[in-house]
């Protein structure tokens, strides 16, 4: 069995029909948004979960947990951050595909998974059907957008605001700069990059620096963007607050904002994970590239702040359904034409994945309900 330690490791094994190999959750079980796992740990206990809610900082308490599972269960190796872990650190495995820029090379890390279950094959297969629809999606933009002048072109607004810390703002000095970049470009449209230099930036103990804007730089570079996507569940609490500023900006007067809740508070940093190309077709719908003629794309992750209710999961059906593969809704795309456009220059589609079979793969993988609060 395997341990998880945090939420975006769940997705592979689930795409792979393999969760019933996770025996242990080391971390807040309200931070996960998976159905099926809920109901191991809630109603099968089959789901160890490793958490002390009256002191949920007190790592002393975490290890020796920790140590006890992995002595009653002697084959069992936990997934952990990308360092690893100093105790027991041979039955740890550090993984890493936040270290990924782009969500087609973070997608391409359930190699990693399939390697340890010599499901080599099928995550190879999972992984070209799943590159097929975004390339499908790619195309239908490219040919709807192949006429059209860069002005008359959406611009897409991609922050969101910190307490403390200010305006976190997309920085897209390339395509592949990150993945919302990488989704802009996916879909032909454009996004308001933060220029170089602007804003204060902090380190948080890290090589990595994190740029932070005032309320007055922020209006400056996004107040003219025609949509706003905040990928979190803060904007309404930051609106009432900031309700001065923020009705300056045209997504908002126009009502064109939109968080990540569509399935919910949490799944953007678990599910999400599992469907970039639904992520893809989502945003191509929302900048009006998307193919138009029915079966229409419905929007599965970004919700509208303003007239859409929070989303959900639905209910697990165990436990039948505990056993077999996640397969993502929504997950479909219809080419426009017979005869599709070419993909966007330098085409978001390249893979690092196809996995050998009988490859060994040692990586790793950071994340979780809280480490989002810097990055997304």
């Amino acid at each position: 069995g395997i341990a998880i330690t945090q939420t975006p490791q769940i997705p592979p094994p689930e795409l792979l029909g393999k969760r019933r190999e996770i025996t242990a959750y080391i971390g807040n079980p309200k931070c996960v948004s998976s159905p099926c796992l809920d109901y191991m740990a809630d109603v099968e206990k089959s789901l160890q979960v490793i958490f002390f809610p009256e002191d949920s900082r007190n790592s002393t308490l975490v290890d020796a947990a920790t140590a006890k599972y992995l002595q009653e269960n002697p084959d069992a190796i936990i997934f952990a951050g990308p360092t690893g872990s100093k105790a027991d650190a041979d039955r740890h495995m550090a993984i890493a595909a936040s270290q990924e820029r782009t969500a087609v090379a973070t997608f391409d890390w359930i190699g990693v998974f399939a390697a340890l279950f010599n499901l080599e094959g099928m995550a190879n297969e999972i992984v070209a059907e799943t590159e097929g629809r975004y390339d499908c999606s790619a195309r239908n933009a490219a040919a709807l957008t192949a006429d059209l002048p860069e002005e008359e072109k959406k611009t897409v607004l991609w922050a969101q605001y910190f307490n403390g810390y200010g305006w976190s703002v997309a920085h897209c000095p390339t395509w592949d700069s990150a993945s919302y970049c990488e989704y802009a470009h996916h879909c032909g449209t454009n996004i308001v990059s933060r220029p170089e230099g602007l804003g204060t930036s902090y380190s948080f103990g890290s090589d990595t620096l994190y740029w932070y804007l005032t309320d007055e730089e922020f209006l400056e570079v996004g107040k003219d963007a025609d949509l706003w996507i905040y990928p979190s569940k803060t904007f309404l609490d930051v609106y009432a607050e900031k309700k001065e500023l923020l009705d300056q900006f045209k997504a908002v007067q126009n009502e064109e904002v939109y968080d990540t809740q569509g399935q919910g508070e949490h799944s953007w940093h678990e599910q999400r994970l599992a469907e970039y190309d639904v992520v893809a077709l989502d945003v191509c719908a929302l900048v009006g590239n998307g193919n138009p003629n029915a079966p229409v794309h419905r929007r599965r992750w970004f919700r509208n702040v303003y007239a859409e209710a929070i989303g959900f999961l639905p209910e697990c059906n165990a436990p039948s359904e505990i056993g077999e593969t996640y397969i993502p809704a929504e997950a479909e795309c219809s080419p426009l034409f017979e005869d599709s456009a070419p993909l966007p220059d330098d085409s978001t589609t390249t893979s690092a994945s196809i996995i050998p079979n009988g490859s060994t793969i040692l990586a790793s993988f950071v994340a979780g309900c809280l480490s989002f609060a810097i990055w997304f």
